[in-house]
């Protein structure tokens, strides 16, 4: 009976194996997107992850005379009405909250209508937002949105909270600290210390202003010799505008320490977000970060895997180890 059983399990595999479905799997293997991915880690609570969860835009419940968001952008001028001047010159400046008092929409829904000032050059200007809520709801609002605009109170929490700390960045997307982007690319898993926290802009409100700690590493971006000052836009909060959060950007703990494993030459390819072949998957994802896409393919000697990424790069893995790649 078991000899019976054994041939027809080969007989099977035969046939499968003609049907190119037997060891290649291809047809019945799912792609893992980055969401997959990230909803696996969901349940591991990192320190990262603790640091700032607490912090969002004040509620208007808490909004005083003298609250200010920072403008930055000239749209702003289709979301105001002005009771004096107009919004042009508003970007990089501040609207100066005043008060709350019920309106009337368009469609005749209660309203509130938010009264600002703005200190400009020819004077102070009034400006008024409104929104389609009764004011009797204001304050079970969670936030309250005026769009292009920062809440400055959130920076000044968030300055108190990372300025002087020692961390360690994890991407190389950096900024000049006037905001501009930087062609080249920065270094990963490298310290900095935090110099200050700025209004960033309304998609990622937090500017956080950094030094790198290493000289080579700041010679290496800054040959003149200057001291090598960078930025990097952040988030907070857990809506789906917050992508950049502080656990994405910064790590508390040497990552150096963490992987004492890998050898230098490729810890110095991990920094400036370069592979190689023969990297393992760990090292490739310390490297240039989690794939957009992954997809496992069984092979007749092992597992082939595919990382895509949404930049156009793509690797491929055999038995765990990179043998192909476009970077």
């Amino acid at each position: 009976m078991k000899a019976r059983a054994a041939v027809i399990l080969l007989f099977s595999c035969i046939v499968l194996t003609s049907l190119q479905s037997c060891f290649t799997g291809v047809e019945s293997t799912p792609r893992i997107s980055l969401n997959d991915v990230k909803k696996q880690q969901a349940a591991i609570v990192t320190d990262e992850q603790r640091f700032l969860a607490g912090l969002a835009p004040t509620p208007p419940s808490q909004w005083r005379p003298g609250h200010r968001l920072r403008v930055d952008d000239a749209k702003i001028a289709l979301a105001l009405t002005s009771a004096s001047a107009s919004a042009d010159s508003l970007p990089g400046r501040d609207l100066v909250f005043d008060s709350f008092s019920p309106a009337v929409s368009l469609t005749g829904t209660d309203a509130v209508e938010v009264a600002f000032h703005a200190d400009l050059p020819g004077g102070r200007a009034e400006y008024f937002y409104r929104v389609s809520v009764d004011i009797a709801d204001l304050d079970t609002l969670e936030a309250l949105h005026v769009p292009f605009t920062v809440d400055i109170d959130l920076v000044a929490r968030v300055d108190s909270l990372m300025r002087g700390r020692r961390l360690f960045i994890r991407t190389p997307q950096w900024y000049s600290p006037s905001g501009s982007h930087i062609a080249v690319p920065g270094l990963r898993h490298v310290p900095v210390v935090i110099d200050s926290v700025v209004a960033g802009d309304s998609n990622y409100p937090l500017g956080i202003i950094f030094t790198l700690e290493n000289e080579a590493h700041a010679r290496a971006l800054e040959p003149s010799g200057k001291e090598c000052t960078r930025m990097v836009y952040m988030t907070v909060g857990r809506s789906r505008a917050a992508t950049r959060n502080f656990d994405i950007l910064f790590s508390f703990r040497d990552p150096r320490q963490i992987y004492p494993g890998i050898k230098d030459d490729i810890w110095e390819l991990i920094v400036r977000s370069r592979v190689k072949e023969g990297m393992t998957r760990e090292e490739c994802r310390l490297a240039l970060g989690a794939p957009t896409t992954l997809r496992r393919i069984p092979t007749y000697g092992g597992m082939r895997e595919n990382w895509q990424y949404s930049d156009g790069v793509y690797l491929y893995f055999d038995d765990g180890f990179l043998t192909r790649f476009r970077q």
